[in-house]
């Protein structure tokens, strides 16, 4: 006898298949991504690839050039260019005119790759002297060259052999020790393109003496075009052998000329005295640099050195020794204790006054030019 299926349960059997066969096509249209949604990406992802936001260019060349364009800007009625061979072509001087009755004018030199780096008491002279009568003319040389580091020397000695047998502990121990080379040994970091690129691009820069000699010329050209004489040069161990280098041929000529009738300096050139200041406890100056700066006897010379302590009285006595043998006439050593300089403006401090009273003795009232223009 043939069952007979009834019409509810044969709709919900062909229900249930059809919904079999249906929810793979609804799950592939889920995963699909939206219209256009993948042509966008590809699209804004190209765009952006396209048009990479350009590197805004250095606001200063260097930091050199930086620094002297903030301190010109901090004083924009002292600021002078000094024109320069190329590559350098200028270097910032700051000029401050005399503000009482005018007795001639301190051309300092001062060794510090950026202008900001002087020391108090240097700003002290250059900005109280002109109430006392003395312009000031400040000019920044460059530091010596740094030594090159030695290379490290190749170890010589016999490597000890490794045992022929090591232990596991020994054999994690020595995979360690390989993995973290010494520091020392470790070879030095290879500079990044960048920087191989500026060193490349950057003109090389004349010998130090050459780039002194430029700085010192050009400083005593401009002081002559604007009729500044009657000197006196201040500088720091630094750069005073190569500063007396370049002023010694001037100098030599002086002592031979006519005695002027102003001040107790028997030179009748323009530089009428020079004032060394020992403020770098760590700078001395050998046998052969002090022959160089003492090499004109008639120069009057005022020895300062700055904080008494045992250095500072050795570097005083040897001065003074070398003074006295090359027979200096007008040699002057003083030792004072480090200048409480905060107000750079003070006029009245002892630092100043005994500057200005050295000053004033050898080489105030004279009115002189200079040689020609270089």
């Amino acid at each position: 006898m043939r069952r007979t299926e009834s019409p509810l349960f044969l709709r919900l059997r062909w229900s249930l298949i059809l919904a079999l066969l249906v929810a793979p096509a609804w799950a592939q249209d889920e995963n699909a991504p939206a219209p256009g949604t993948e042509g966008d990406g590809e699209a804004a992802e190209t765009a952006v690839e396209a048009a990479p936001p350009e590197p805004e260019p250095p606001q200063y060349a260097s930091r050199r050039d930086r620094d002297q364009t903030l301190l010109a800007e901090r004083f924009p009625d002292d600021t002078q260019w000094l024109s320069l061979p190329e590559p350098e072509n200028e270097t910032l001087a700051l000029f401050r005119p005399a503000a009482a009755e005018p007795k001639g004018a301190l051309l300092m030199f001062y060794s510090a790759e950026n202008p900001p780096h002087w020391p108090a008491p240097l700003a002290n002279l250059r900005q109280a002297l002109p109430r006392h009568g003395w312009a000031t003319f400040a000019v920044t040389l460059p530091l010596p060259p740094k030594a090159p580091v030695p290379e490290r020397p190749e170890d010589t000695l016999p490597k000890t052999p490794a045992p022929a047998t090591e232990t596991p502990d020994e054999e994690e121990a020595t995979g360690e020790e390989a993995g973290e080379p010494d520091e020392e040994n470790a070879p030095a970091a290879e500079p990044s393109a960048n920087e191989e690129a500026e060193e490349d691009l950057a003109p090389p820069l004349p010998d130090h003496e050459t780039r002194i000699a430029q700085r010192v010329n050009a400083a005593l050209n401009w002081l002559d075009a604007n009729g500044q004489g009657n000197l006196v040069v201040l500088v720091d161990p630094i750069s005073a052998p190569e500063v007396m280098a370049v002023l010694r041929p001037q100098l030599e000529a002086g002592a031979q000329g006519e005695p002027p009738s102003t001040g107790e300096s028997p030179l009748s050139g323009p530089i009428r005295a020079l004032i060394l200041v020992n403020q770098h406890g760590a700078i001395t100056l050998d046998r052969a640099e002090l022959e160089t700066l003492f090499a004109v006897p008639a120069l009057p010379l005022l020895d300062v050195f700055l904080g008494p302590d045992a250095r500072t009285r050795e570097q005083q006595r040897r001065h003074r020794d070398s003074a006295r043998r090359l027979r200096l006439e007008h040699y002057q050593t003083l030792v004072i204790g480090r200048p409480d300089a905060q107000d750079p403006e003070d006029e009245r401090s002892f630092w100043v006054r005994r500057i200005q009273g050295f000053m004033h003795r050898q080489a105030e009232g004279r009115e002189v030019r200079l040689n020609p223009p270089r």
